[in-house]
């Protein structure tokens, strides 16, 4: 990887809005998320944003944008669009978080 793309990769990841099936998760603010390079021997980076139980992976700017977004993806799935009651608690409050930053809107 070259410098100038290593810097690009290193660029924080400002997420507006992403898409699910058939609506749009949209972000109240920017979500700002900084890529970290886990290994200087390895282009291989990471994105965590523990208030989100978010982890993802990438090896060029491309894979980790694509990780991100599914994760998102999943988590939203997963934790918002999931009753309370089916909901341990860790995941109550990655709900919660995800809930005060962003709403879901139809297409």
């Amino acid at each position: 990887m070259s410098q100038m793309s290593e810097t690009v990769v290193l660029a924080p990841f400002e997420i507006w809005e992403v898409m699910l099936d058939n609506s749009t998760i949209k972000f109240h603010k920017p979500l700002i998320l900084t890529p970290k390079k886990i290994s200087a021997d390895e282009n291989f980076w990471v994105v965590e944003e523990p208030e989100l139980g978010l982890s993802a992976f990438g090896n060029d700017c491309e894979s980790l944008w694509d990780c991100v977004q599914s994760c998102i993806r999943m988590q939203w799935k997963e934790y918002v669009c999931e009753d309370n009651g089916n909901l341990l608690p860790l995941a109550k409050k990655y709900k919660d978080a995800y809930l005060a930053i962003a709403g879901e809107v139809d297409e």
